[in-house]
């Protein structure tokens, strides 16, 4: 059973323009304006997740000894490959840190106890440091799952299973462990004044969710092209369940989060809610809210939708992009003047740059490898799948 992709000339062509938008519009950005920092950051910690939750969707089903996904497995690993592309966005990161961290700012620290008490760890060089740290667990512990994955192929030896659990529960462990923290660096260190503790279950909700749909998508787009014949809707369903599930839980997270400020009524706490819940962001509030649950949920509701190629394409693209307002409604409040969100060229050229790089290289590395783990001891339970 070989299954080889290749890049068709015609994809080829279109991702390297999409690719050269989002260049051509980042290297502008970089020399005209300073707003461009902040859609680097949301460019990194959105790659960042689709390359974590490829790994962690592969890690779960390790660990959790579960064939049904094994025919599939090869289209999560290959989302592994995003995680360089985060790592680059996140070095440009700290070259533009002064435009997006206030803690970088010595002077406003000196007059700020709050600020000054976090000085120990957040600092550039700290957070500088802590970057490779983040993304070398994640590539140290996630590349021997790929190679054991790989070399079960070309040995048929259980051995390699038994090896993919063990680095899959430290995976889930210390990566999951790493994930949360950089969450709180990268992300909620925007506003440092404010914080939440279940801040970084929300982020990886929302990066699950975003990497279930954006997985869905690859394979029907994979299925449609004639590389996996083997993909059944038995398979869709079983990944729409997820998507179906995930929705619930990411705004089940948005609730408690929001709920216990509201309830507490701390002020440095509810502050971060009152400029995203009025005004222009309120209303990217609601429909960050229809977007990451309440039109999935929905269309996901019934079981003729979750074997639908079309329906799921539209749940997914929608998870997608409700996933990029989300993360916007985290990064931007704070940097723009006037409470007001802006949405121009450069936003939309950066985010056609991130859909561009991101499927040539996890395409890329997709391509290298047999589609179907052949060797795997649980692929006939994954094709005979039904549900």
């Amino acid at each position: 059973m070989n299954y080889k992709f290749k890049i068709e000339q015609s994809l080829f062509n279109k991702l390297s323009l999409a690719s050269a938008i989002g260049l051509i519009t980042l290297i502008l950005g970089i020399l005209f304006t300073e707003r461009v920092w902040p859609n680097i950051l949301l460019a990194a910690w959105y790659i960042t997740g689709i390359g974590f939750s490829g790994l962690m969707f592969v890690a779960i089903h390790y660990v959790s000894n579960a064939g049904w996904a094994v025919a599939i497995r090869r289209i999560p690993e290959a989302m592994f490959s995003a995680l360089s592309i985060g790592f680059v966005l996140m070095i440009l990161v700290v070259l533009g840190s002064h435009h997006i961290y206030e803690w970088t700012h010595l002077d406003v620290v000196e007059k700020d106890p709050i600020l000054l008490g976090k000085q120990p760890w957040l600092n550039i060089t700290s957070f500088a440091l802590r970057i490779p740290i983040y993304f070398g667990i994640w590539y140290f512990i996630g590349k021997p799952i790929l190679n054991h994955s790989r070399l079960q192929d070309e040995t048929g030896d259980k051995i390699h299973t038994q090896k993919s659990i063990r680095w899959s529960a430290l995976w889930l462990y210390i990566g999951g462990i790493a994930f949360v923290i950089s969450s709180f660096d990268w992300i909620m260190s925007v506003e440092p004044h404010w914080f939440s503790t279940i801040f970084g279950f929300y982020n990886f909700a929302g990066m699950f969710n975003a990497g279930l749909a954006f997985m869905i998508i690859l394979l029907i787009f994979l299925r449609r092209s004639g590389y996996l014949p083997i993909l059944k809707n038995d398979h869709l369903f079983e990944l729409a369940r997820y998507l179906f599930g995930f929705t619930a839980f990411w705004v089940y997270i948005w609730f408690c989060q929001h709920m216990l400020i509201w309830y507490a009524n701390i002020p440095e706490e509810t502050g971060y809610y009152l400029i995203r819940h009025f005004g222009a962001f309120g209303v990217l509030t609601i429909l960050n809210i229809c977007l990451n649950w309440l039109i999935p949920f929905t269309i996901l509701l019934f079981r003729k939708s979750k074997r639908s190629e079309k329906t799921l394409l539209i749940a997914s693209s929608i998870v997608l992009i409700g996933h990029w307002i989300d993360l916007y409604i985290m990064i931007f409040p704070a940097l723009l003047e006037n409470n007001i969100p802006v949405f121009g060229l450069l936003e939309v050229g950066i985010a056609i740059g991130i859909v561009g790089v991101t499927l040539w290289v996890v395409l890329r590395s997709l391509s290298k490898w047999n589609i179907v783990p052949k060797g795997d001891t649980y692929l006939n339970e994954s094709l005979e799948l039904h549900t």
